[in-house]
């Protein structure tokens, strides 16, 4: 599948909680329980204003095809400066998507965009979904439900 990535913008908030939450309803059938899981889901509304207008989130988009444009996974991160000791680190809140080769290329941008930004650290914080994608890029589990990939050398 060819993909087309972008910085999410707060104008694909609808996008991106229609993507997430039909990921959502098919994981969980009953309307109570679905409801429930909502007010804890990190692709809360509240959540995306925060995280969109920094300018770390981004979108997997299908890049051809019928489906050109549709949102096909996305990640919410933000820069922290001084975070255990580093200057600067990119924190991955949450990766929301499909099929696996969708999460390994959001893992893979993530990672690609702190070393092009030479920012020393990509902490994600642990989704079973994207745990093995990880292996590839020499990630240590750092605590309870933090996995770390280091970015620059040294």
């Amino acid at each position: 599948m060819a993909l087309d990535f972008r910085v999410l913008s707060t104008l694909e908030t609808e996008d991106a909680i229609r993507f997430a939450d039909a990921r959502l309803r098919s994981a969980i059938a009953d309307d109570s329980e679905r409801m429930l899981a909502g007010w804890a889901v990190p692709w809360r509304r509240e959540s995306l204003a925060h995280y969109l207008p920094l300018g770390w989130s981004f979108a997997a988009r299908a890049g051809e095809g019928a489906e050109r444009g549709r949102i096909e996974g996305f990640f919410l991160g933000q820069l922290f400066l001084f975070m255990r000791g580093q200057t600067q680190t990119l924190w991955i809140e949450h990766l929301e998507s499909g099929p696996g080769e969708v999460t390994a290329a959001l893992v893979e941008l993530a990672v690609r965009t702190a070393r092009e930004k030479h920012l020393q650290r990509t902490i994600f914080v642990d989704q079973a979904h994207v745990r093995p994608h990880l292996a590839t890029f020499g990630a240590e589990r750092i605590g309870d439900g933090l996995w770390e990939v280091r970015t620059t050398k040294g």
